[in-house]
């Protein structure tokens, strides 16, 4: 392989991701000290007392701090998937996938003749700047929708405003 495909191979850019997210996944679960606040304490708390009350049928109406989209729920409730980890846990672990999941999509997009795998790399790059945040908020889940919805759009312009 020449050192200008380098870019192009899956290889690095795996090696690159997973290196970089176990990193964030080991500050997340504090086997690490990230210099500055926690940045973990909405999950384990706010976001997990959000959960209990969403469970019930009805959101938290009482709470000032929700302040979001009935569809933020789908991201709070989606630790119950991983029912045999603690709530934090899970919540950190699905925001990996779902980082995971972005780069699947970039990757796929930049695949191709005259594609480039660009995109990817500046998820690979960028995610991790902003440090154990990127896990500790559901605004990668978010982001996510909204890659695959702009990858989708380009495909099919005509459901671009679905």
């Amino acid at each position: 392989m020449e050192t200008r495909d380098a870019g192009r191979s899956p290889v690095w850019l795996l090696t690159v991701w997973g290196a970089t997210r176990l990193v964030l996944l080991l500050f997340v679960l504090k086997v690490l000290v990230f210099p500055g606040p926690d940045v973990t304490g909405d999950v384990s708390v706010i976001y997990r007392d959000w959960a209990d009350v969403l469970r019930t049928g009805t959101f938290p109406l009482d709470d000032v701090t929700w302040q979001y989209p009935p569809a933020a729920a789908f991201a709070v409730l989606s630790p119950g998937l991983l029912p045999f980890l603690e709530y934090a846990t899970a919540f950190f672990v699905l925001a990996c996938v779902t980082d995971a999941a972005v780069l699947a999509l970039l990757w796929q997009a930049g695949r191709g003749t005259g594609r480039s795998p660009r995109g990817a790399w500046v998820w690979v790059a960028g995610v991790p700047l902003l440090g154990p945040t990127v896990y500790a908020r559901y605004d990668v889940m978010v982001t996510a929708v909204a890659v695959a919805a702009l990858l989708a759009a380009g495909r099919h312009p005509r459901v671009a405003g679905a």
